[in-house]
């Protein structure tokens, strides 16, 4: 019995819901990893199902299916030398379970499940059961040890995110995990399984679920990492689909100290890494995490083209870089992505030149639609009056734009791309059904001092790549103040600044942050800011902090009806798990203690 054991690590593209097809593809990659000498091969959580089949996991066709798919599994790889450990819903006594399955030589050893409790899964916390897999009856429970063929070690799985995680003296622990990626989680997720490693005296091998799964708020970029003892073995690149090796010595350890890197709190921009180098990588990661999710709702949803309202400012711009790069993802010519310039009565030269030079620069099919005369037409029927400026005079230009990108998206067979960011919607800073409406949002979680940083990096690739002119348009972008540009200008110029109305978005995404991510109360969330805001007084911090909170309550309807959109970073504020929040909630507590809070 040796001592050492080589390490497969797959993250296939499945197919959500396919159970046979995806225990096909898990059986060959298998098959590759045994030819390559590998004792152990390690799939995704719920790799046979897919891990965002979500309400699906009720239905009994599905389960059913997973069981009959890890059977041809185990038939498929019978003949083979390897232990695979592969993810799926399993069934027993009423009661559903989030498993991964040992097999060996074409037999199921056993099935280790998570203790935690989740909507779809039951806890396997001290169940005893079995389950009938072909003519035989294989335990089921939690904390399961396996062994591994001619290897001299106890293997233990933790699924997922198991609260009830308990590792007792297992060399090695395998954790299948269903993680949506999103900025900065790299660096987290190093750090935590090299400090689990570290803190067990053994080897943590992670393997995170990958293409195929849903892009409705998320996309998965199948990560995969061997740690042992504090030390990172092996890692894969995101979105790499070979098989991760890595060679690890099973015997165990003194356990060490577990470090986590801390940071005082607060930072001033919560969103941007402090390190020029890492700020860059998770620039050029937002953009492939947005682009890999459209290309994947794309196809998915059999979408020709991607249609975009472009305005010439930061949103826009963003989803339209994005737009063509997930056309090269798709290997589509980069004309299907269809920009449209909407000029109306607040509309200045200077954006509009750039919407139209960015579009054409990158090779996007451009289009203008002068929308004054149907608005006029419209403010007609509606009994409006043209120089009424109120919001109703701003909410119909943005409706109008919206009607034509549909109706567009229609004619050519493509989805809308909104270009609305996390910013704007946790100050509910869009018009209702109007940009805050779309078929696929991609940068719903992109905040605007993020957003900003992620162009002007784009705008440092293009340039040293050669395209100077787009790197100026980029740049010019970035320098233009942000606006809805609703209201007529003044002498061409624009006199409508959102931040002058709302307040800097760089506090907003402060205010945000804090709030969202550690339930601080808006008097601490003031604080903090004093702490670290010095070019605003205390009482502009306690002003723009008093409309976030006020908005950020009041405008939580716009929210619940989000359309889908990839997780970039990590705050979203999603409907669908990420933030649930009623609609019609009383802000006065939140607002109360804002109001008792010291000005000095």
């Amino acid at each position: 019995m040796k001592k050492t054991a080589k390490i497969a690590v797959a993250s296939p593209k499945i197919k959500l819901c396919n159970p046979a097809y995806n225990a096909n593809i898990c059986a060959n990659l298998a098959a590759l990893a045994d030819k390559e000498g590998a004792d152990i091969i390690v799939f995704p959580e719920l790799t046979l199902t897919g891990a965002t089949a979500e309400d699906l996991f009720f239905q009994e066709l599905l389960t059913s299916e997973a069981k009959d798919a890890l059977s041809l599994y185990a038939r498929m790889t019978a003949e083979l030398g390897i232990t695979s450990f592969v993810g799926l819903p399993v069934e027993a006594d009423g009661f559903l379970y989030n498993s991964v399955a040992a097999i060996f030589r074409g037999e199921v050893k056993g099935f280790s499940a998570s203790g935690s409790v989740s909507r779809h899964f039951a806890s396997a916390l001290g169940i005893n059961k079995t389950v009938s897999v072909g003519d035989r009856d294989v335990a089921l429970g939690h904390n399961m040890i396996f062994t591994c063929d001619g290897v001299d070690a106890e293997i233990l799985v933790k699924v997922g995110d198991d609260a009830a995680f308990s590792p007792g003296g297992a060399a090695l622990i395998i954790n299948p995990v269903s993680t949506a990626e999103y900025v900065g989680l790299k660096k987290q997720r190093r750090e935590y399984i090299n400090s689990l490693s570290l803190a067990l005296g053994a080897s943590v091998v992670l393997a995170g679920a990958g293409d195929g799964e849903s892009g409705t708020d998320g996309i998965y970029a199948g990560a995969r990492m061997i740690s042992r003892c504090g030390e990172t073995v092996a890692e894969a690149e995101l979105f790499d689909e070979s098989i991760l090796y890595g060679e690890v010595d099973l015997s165990t350890v003194d356990a060490g100290e577990p470090h986590f890197e801390e940071k005082d709190l607060p930072i001033s921009h919560p969103f941007l890494a402090e390190d020029e180098a890492e700020l860059r990588e998770n620039c050029s990661l937002a953009v492939e995490l947005q682009s890999r999710a459209l290309a994947l709702r794309m196809e998915r949803a059999y979408a020709d083209t991607a249609v975009i309202g472009v305005s010439g400012g930061l949103d826009s711009t963003l989803a339209v870089i994005v737009a063509a790069r997930a056309m090269d993802i798709l290997g589509r010519e980069r004309n299907k992505v269809i920009a449209i310039t909407m000029p109306c009565f607040g509309t200045t030269e200077r954006t509009k030149s750039n919407a139209l030079a960015l579009a054409e620069l990158l090779g996007c099919s451009v289009r203008t639609i002068d929308i004054k005369a149907s608005v006029s037409r419209h403010f007609e029927d509606i009994g409006h009056r043209e120089d009424n400026y109120d919001v109703v005079y701003e909410n119909a230009q943005a409706r109008e734009r919206t009607q034509i990108l549909m109706d567009i998206a229609n004619a050519t067979r493509g989805l809308v791309v909104g270009t609305g960011d996390l910013s704007e919607l946790a100050l509910g800073f869009a018009t209702y059904n109007g940009d805050h409406m779309s078929m696929y949002a991609v940068n719903a979680s992109v905040p605007k001092t993020l957003m900003r940083e992620i162009i002007k990096n784009e705008a440092r690739i293009y340039k040293d790549g050669g395209e100077e002119e787009l790197s100026r348009v980029l740049l010019d972008v970035v320098n233009t103040p942000i606006s809805p540009e609703l209201l007529p200008t003044d002498d061409g110029e624009n006199k409508q600044h959102t931040e002058s109305i709302v307040g800097p978005y760089e506090l907003h995404d402060f205010f945000l942050y804090y709030t969202v991510k550690y339930g601080y109360s808006p008097a601490k969330v003031y604080e903090l800011a004093k702490s670290v805001f010095e070019q605003y007084e205390s009482r502009e911090i306690k002003q723009y902090l008093n409309i976030f909170v006020k908005r950020f309550f009041s405008q939580q309807f716009k929210r619940s009806c989000l359309p889908d959109g990839p997780r970039v970073t990590e705050i979203t504020l999603s409907p669908r798990g990420a933030w649930k929040m009623p609609s019609d909630v009383s802000a006065e507590i939140w607002c109360k203690t804002l109001l008792g809070a010291d000005d000095e």
